[in-house]
């Protein structure tokens, strides 16, 4: 059918409607519902990392005040917070994302109960309980940096959510993924190590270049699974470089030579991580000539389990020659491995026009971030400045009425009875009128109980630290850096439990 104009027909917005195809309609409507599901909820925003689903969880956490001192709550809780709030989405899949960032390395989700593994689904949310990590609270909701997060309303407008939480490391690169399909796009990227990423950011804050072969040698992978990442220069150099190249995950074992046998401790991506996909692969590792046997022998409490409670009992034959048995496992080894093909791809979240996804490298990944943590520093600054400046007139003015409490004492009688008493004492006094209202709104015993003395330091205080702001208002990556060497240390010697045994 050709397209044809019908003249007589009007749409709501004043235009004149199309006979069109109905699978060039289809193609259309798809992509465009693509574009929505791919910038608006398929893809996490690159600054804080997070997924709309995600946030929604985080920020659930916050208004709930489930903070690491915090005591544990029913994830019921915060996935009714989330839905009915934040992200009017389904109760299973808002609690899947929850799962997902409490599975992460960092977690994001501290959590209490049986939050699954690659082959066992989690305990429902009416089970598990949950509160916000110790990771998010110092990385990604720090309450002073939220105080100047862009926010936005919520879909019925009774609430607000920051359009992106204020992260202070790129929290992305710990939230790995593969590429799952999203309509007209593929983006996924592997987790790699706190230490590390921490390490080029802070970096970078201090002024120092990176190219791809200097971004290879300083990042470090790990998988969520407890799989090994295999080490291979010029793959992970051109991952760098592109965005896009494939990683190989070797799985953890053991091997009991006395006995011939192959303890499988991890899972691995690509095959070896999910009921199926393990059963196929042990299966096919039965027929390798010289393997006996090969099962499963899941369970926390199997002795010689993985931090997952995997464990897969390879059991060969015991005439093998030494050489043999070599080979055998590097065969097994070979059949679990599984391969990831990445691509990096992230979306700019924006207020006022449509978001943007865009296929990126890792070192666009990282200026891109840079830029955005020292705007943010930067808007901290300022508005700390604006704080300590409003907080230095307050106690000069303080400062004024107690050395001038006599004539202060003096003149109050006649200010009380005026019309306008502010005025009255900004003429007497011969003060701004701004200055007199700070006085009066203190009650005249609270002011005689001030110091001078102690007046006196706290705005020597604030004078220095407005001096300090200042400074830093030239350089902010300096002072982003700084900050961020000091929260990762104190991370460092306390932080959050790690149930996966991955490094951080």
């Amino acid at each position: 059918m050709t397209k044809k104009k019908s003249s007589n027909v009007q749409s709501m917005k004043g235009k004149s409607t199309e006979d069109i195809r109905l699978d060039e309609f289809s193609r259309e409507a798809l992509f465009l519902y693509g574009s929505y599901v791919v910038e608006d909820r398929a893809v996490p925003d690159l600054r804080d990392g997070l997924k709309p689903s995600h946030r929604a969880v985080l920020w659930s956490l916050a208004g709930l005040t489930l903070r690491p001192s915090a005591g544990y709550k029913k994830s019921a809780r915060a996935v009714g917070e989330a839905i009915g709030k934040f992200h009017p989405h389904g109760d299973q899949s808002t609690y899947g994302a929850m799962v997902t960032i409490a599975n992460t390395m960092p977690p994001m989700v501290d959590g209490q109960g049986n939050w699954g593994s690659p082959v066992n689904g989690p305990a429902a949310y009416r089970y598990t309980e949950c509160r916000m990590s110790k990771y998010t609270h110092m990385f990604l909701l720090d309450t002073q940096y939220l105080e100047v997060a862009t926010k936005v309303p919520n879909f019925s407008e009774d609430e607000v959510i920051p359009l992106h939480l204020p992260a202070l490391l790129p929290n992305l690169l710990f939230n790995g993924s593969s590429p799952a399909p999203a309509y007209g796009v593929r983006a996924g990227n592997p987790s790699f190590t706190f230490k590390s990423v921490a390490s080029v950011v802070m970096d970078m804050l201090n002024g120092q270049e990176f190219d791809a072969k200097a971004l290879s040698r300083k990042l470090k992978l790990q998988h969520s699974f407890g799989c090994t990442p295999v080490e291979d220069r010029k793959e992970f150099r051109l991952l760098m470089k592109t965005g896009r190249a494939s990683v190989v995950y070797e799985p953890q074992y053991e091997v009991d030579r006395k006995k011939n046998v192959i303890y499988i401790t991890s899972f691995v991506p690509g095959g070896f991580s999910s009921s199926k996909g393990v059963d196929a692969k042990l299966a096919k590792i039965t027929e390798l000539p010289g393997v006996k046997n090969a099962f499963n022998r899941q369970g926390k409490k199997s002795k010689g389990s993985g931090p997952y409670g995997c464990l897969f009992v390879i059991e060969c034959q015991k005439n093998l020659k030494d050489a043999e048995f070599d080979a055998l496992i590097k065969k097994i080894v070979k059949t679990i491995s599984g391969s990831v093909s990445y691509r990096l791809g992230v979306t700019v979240r924006h207020v006022e026009k449509p978001n943007v996804f865009k296929y990126i490298d890792y070192l666009q990944f990282f200026h891109n971030w840079i830029k955005y943590r020292i705007q943010l520093e930067l808007k901290l600054i300022l508005h700390l400045l604006e704080k300590r400046q409003a907080e230095l007139h307050v106690n000069e003015v303080y400062l004024f009425a107690v050395q001038n409490m006599a004539k202060l004492l003096k003149v109050l009688p006649k200010v009380l009875v005026a019309k306008d008493p502010d005025s009255m004492l900004a003429k007497l006094l011969k003060i701004p009128v701004e200055d007199a209202k700070i006085i009066l709104d203190r009650k005249v015993r609270q002011l005689a109980k001030l110091e001078e003395k102690a007046l006196l330091d706290i705005i020597k205080k604030l004078k220095a630290e407005i001096k300090q702001l200042k400074t830093d208002q030239k350089e902010p990556g300096l002072r982003a850096a700084r900050d961020l060497k000091q929260r990762v240390q104190s991370y460092l010697k306390n932080p959050d439990k790690n149930r996966n045994g991955l490094e951080f």
